[in-house]
C-alpha cells in the first residue's frame, strides 16, 4: 500500500496527488509489493513480475520494449564484471522501467493528459510512454537542457517548456502550472513507478 510517511494516511482512491492533501507529506509504498517466484508471469519485459507492481486489476500493460536487458561479462583487469546493457531500453534509459509501471497507473485512473519535469532522461521516457498510451503530455525542463533531449521529448510527441534557471526551476514551474488541477506524473515524488525499478534486481538474479 502506498502511504504518506508522516501521517500515514493511504494514497487516496479518488485523486492524484504528488503530496499529502492532509499534511503535505511525501508518499511511499509501505511495504514495497512483494515477489512470489510462483506468480511470474509470462508477460514480457518487465511485466512478468506485474504481481509486484501494486496496479489495479483494470491498469493496462503499458509495454515499449522495457526490461529483460542482456548481461554482458567482461573481463576488467583480473576480474570478471557483469554489465547490465540498460541503455537498451525504448529510450535508452534505465527510467522506462519506472515510467511504464507509473503510466499503467495514470491510465487506470482514467488520466488523458499528465505533465512532469525533467533534465533529460525521465522526460524522455515519460514523453514515450505517455504517447504510447495516447496521453497529451508536457515536461517542463530547465533551459541549458540538452539539445538532443529535448528534440527526444518532442519527437515522442511531448510539448517541451523551458525554463530559465536552476533545475529547481523547472519543478517549481510545474508545480505552479498544476495547481489548476492538472497531473503532475512526478518520476521523483510519486512512487508508483518504484516497483518497475525494482525488476532489474529480479532480472539480475535470474541471469545469475
Amino acid at each position: 500500500m502506498i502511504r504518506c510517511i508522516d501521517c500515514r494516511k493511504p494514497y487516496p482512491q479518488d485523486a492524484i496527488p504528488y503530496r499529502c492533501p492532509a499534511c503535505g507529506g511525501l508518499y511511499d509504498w509501505d511495504p514495497l509489493p512483494p515477489l512470489d517466484l510462483q506468480q511470474v508471469s509470462a508477460d514480457p519485459g518487465i511485466w512478468h513480475y506485474r504481481h509486484t507492481f501494486g496496479l489495479p486489476e483494470n491498469a493496462p500493460m503499458v509495454y515499449l520494449g522495457e526490461g529483460d536487458t542482456p548481461l554482458v561479462w567482461s573481463l576488467v583487469g583480473d576480474r570478471w564484471v557483469a554489465f547490465k546493457l540498460e541503455f537498451l531500453n525504448p529510450t535508452s534509459s534505465f527510467k522506462d522501467r519506472g515510467t511504464a509501471v507509473l503510466v499503467s497507473f495514470l491510465q487506470a485512473r482514467g488520466v488523458g493528459q499528465a505533465m512532469d519535469d525533467s533534465s533529460g532522461n525521465a522526460g524522455a521516457s515519460f514523453a514515450a510512454y505517455a504517447a504510447g498510451a495516447g496521453m497529451a503530455a508536457q515536461v517542463y525542463v530547465p533551459a541549458y537542457a540538452a539539445g538532443p533531449k529535448c528534440r527526444q521529448i518532442e519527437v515522442y510527441g511531448a510539448e517541451v517548456v523551458a525554463v530559465p534557471g536552476p533545475r529547481s526551476r523547472a519543478s517549481q514551474a510545474v508545480r505552479e502550472a498544476v495547481k489548476g488541477g492538472a497531473v503532475y506524473a512526478s518520476h521523483a515524488l510519486l512512487p508508483h513507478g518504484l516497483p518497475g525499478y525494482a525488476t532489474t534486481a529480479y532480472e539480475l538474479v535470474a541471469q545469475l
